[in-house]
């Protein structure tokens, strides 16, 4: 839970606690789970939760206190505990929040430091990527070996759901099934009739609150010598970006790399090369253009360059969850085969 990190955090701002409402992203990293109602203190000697007592009363390093109560104990827990200064998730807290916190505490935003203390992953969050990871290749070995039985985008949407049940896990976001021209729209709503071309699968199942991400591309039909030339270079890309990665560099450095290998076709490229990964689908590092933040060690993030040419309807994503294990050394974390599969339409 990176209590040290915490703990050093305060003394160094002169806070007597970090205080989260459960809608934080930092509230479910720190608790592992979701709740309707909660909030959390996290002092320079103890952790405390605020839940309902519907919840269990057993979570490893908190001591328990019962939500109902809450507001009517908050005096005395206060005062118990010398609570003056705050640190809170100002990019989470709604408007109420903030106006009650501010009555009863000084605040200050730790949104930043709370969002910085996710960025690198510890092994049992290494673990739960892993699975996430694991789930979602089995997933689209799955699509592969059952293609025949689907006719839309939104037949393979629900054998990917369904699967995702079946495991136990839930979709990380709403995936995109894009196939033909629709391949050109980075995020395609699925619904039609499946169409020759290029078929863009982007999608990932979240695994005890961590999440995976990952987009394959096949073929429905027979390539062109053409299409098979740009699919072959948007891997190449791909591959080499991942083999450029290194603990040091800036994310933004990375993303200029790609664009200079893409050339005159960089115009086709009209995202980010990838963003962090965790307890939430998009967190830093943002490898973006202007990114100025540093890769370090133990993050995990994805790397995932397009073509997406509106004239021709080529579309192609090849996305991995990528583990910076430190150095230049990598764990590619999505195993999917990344070899053009064609299908015969």
């Amino acid at each position: 839970m990176k209590l040290q990190e915490i703990r050093k955090y305060l003394k160094k701002e002169k806070l007597d606690a970090i205080m989260l409402f459960n809608k934080s992203p930092a509230f479910k990293y720190f608790v592992g789970l979701e709740f309707e109602h909660g909030m959390m203190f996290l002092t320079r000697k103890a952790n405390y939760l605020f839940l309902s007592p519907l919840y269990s009363p057993k979570f490893k390093g908190f001591e328990v206190v019962n939500w109902s109560s809450f507001k009517q104990d908050l005096a005395a827990f206060v005062r118990k505990n010398s609570i003056g200064k705050v640190g809170a998730d100002y990019s989470s807290l709604l408007i109420s929040q903030k106006r009650f916190l501010k009555k009863h505490f000084k605040l200050a935003d730790s949104s930043k430091f709370l969002l910085s203390l996710r960025e690198t992953k510890t092994n049992e969050e290494l673990a739960r990527l892993r699975k996430a990871c694991k789930l979602t290749d089995s997933i689209f070995s799955g699509i592969i070996a059952n293609f025949r039985k689907f006719r839309t985008e939104k037949d393979i949407l629900r054998f990917i759901k369904i699967k995702a049940l079946e495991a136990d896990a839930e979709m990380s976001f709403e995936p995109i099934v894009a196939s033909g021209n629709n391949a050109v729209i980075a995020h395609h709503v699925p619904g039609s009739k499946l169409k020759k071309g290029f078929l863009v699968m982007d999608f990932g199942v979240k695994y005890k609150g961590y999440h995976a991400d990952m987009t394959r591309t096949i073929y429905l039909g027979k390539p062109s010598s053409k299409e098979v030339l740009i699919y072959s270079k948007v891997l190449a890309i791909q591959e080499a970006c991942i083999g450029k990665a290194k603990e040091g560099m800036t994310a933004g450095s990375l993303y200029k790399y790609s664009t200079q290998l893409f050339g005159s076709d960089a115009k086709y490229f009209v995202h980010g090369l990838g963003h962090g990964i965790g307890v939430e689908i998009h967190e830093k590092p943002n490898l973006g253009l202007k990114s100025k933040d540093i890769l370090e060690k133990d993050m995990v993030f994805t790397i995932e360059p397009g073509y997406y040419n509106q004239k021709t309807g080529i579309g192609i994503r090849i996305e991995d969850d990528v583990l910076l294990i430190g150095g230049n050394r990598k764990e590619v974390l999505t195993k999917s085969t990344k070899r053009l599969i064609c299908i015969k339409a």
